[in-house]
């Protein structure tokens, strides 16, 4: 299988690599990735902008390095590379923190996922809930086994996003719906123009115990298939029929 692997955090982060690695062992590879950490980038692409893009190796890995957003690299890889190196499926991460719940909004690593999804490619997101994390040789086996397990299965429709713990403490995998990651934002003032924001993870007490929030703190890896076309069917129709006249024809 020839496999794509992207990230938001960097070429270089350690998360790519070890998965590059442990991949290449029975894969081909490819690495499209950021020149820096571009976390929480989300879906955002670089127009009326140039970019850069390097060609070199990492780790005996064929590496591009684009100096933009997570997305930008995917755009690139299927506009650019695709026809000289076209891939099977696409990776994103190995994330340094998780991307559960509510979060996915902002993650650019499930939007690598989502992207590749629209040019009709099979795609899984993978992240690792510590954002520390230095040792990724058990969660790179983790990787490994869920690509085995569902590439069969996957189609471009859908993408997987996977969070892995940092400690594993049960070996059967959840299939999860998203939860909600509230957190007790604020911003600090660092200046008179300058401002940070801060925030802990809150518990929320609407997540049912079934969702990807409640059963990652348990040591479940959680698995969650994602659709990137947001249409809310249920409402489309509800709507529709507000349109109707008396007779039972659209307006």
């Amino acid at each position: 299988m020839k496999i794509l692997l992207s990230n938001d955090d960097g070429y270089n982060s350690n998360g790519i690599i070890q998965l590059a690695k442990k991949l290449k062992e029975k894969h081909e590879v490819i690495i499209v990735a950021p020149d820096s950490n571009r976390s929480a980038y989300s879906h955002s692409l670089s127009v009326r902008k140039k970019i850069k893009v390097e060609k070199t190796y990492n780790e005996g890995v064929l590496t591009y390095i684009v100096y933009g957003t997570p997305c930008d690299c995917v755009k690139f890889y299927f506009l650019e590379i695709f026809k000289e190196f076209p891939v099977d499926l696409v990776v994103a991460g190995i994330n340094k923190g998780h991307n559960l719940g509510t979060d996915i909004l902002y993650s650019g690593t499930l939007s690598i996922a989502i992207e590749s999804a629209v040019f009709k490619c099979k795609s899984i997101a993978f992240s690792c809930t510590n954002h520390n994390q230095e040792d990724f040789s058990e969660i790179v086996g983790v990787c490994d086994d869920i690509i085995d397990k569902f590439y069969d299965k996957l189609t471009p429709s859908y993408v997987l996003n996977v969070n892995i713990p940092e400690k594993i403490k049960h070996k059967e995998y959840k299939i999860t719906p998203l939860g909600k990651q509230i957190y007790s934002d604020n911003y600090k003032k660092l200046s008179e123009n300058e401002d940070y924001l801060t925030g802990e993870v809150l518990v929320h007490p609407e997540n049912p115990s079934d969702c990807d929030v409640v059963l990652s703190k348990e040591g479940y890896v959680t698995i969650t298939p994602i659709l990137y076309d947001k249409t809310s069917f249920y409402h489309l129709n509800k709507l529709k029929e507000t349109l109707k006249t008396s007779d039972g024809e659209e307006k």
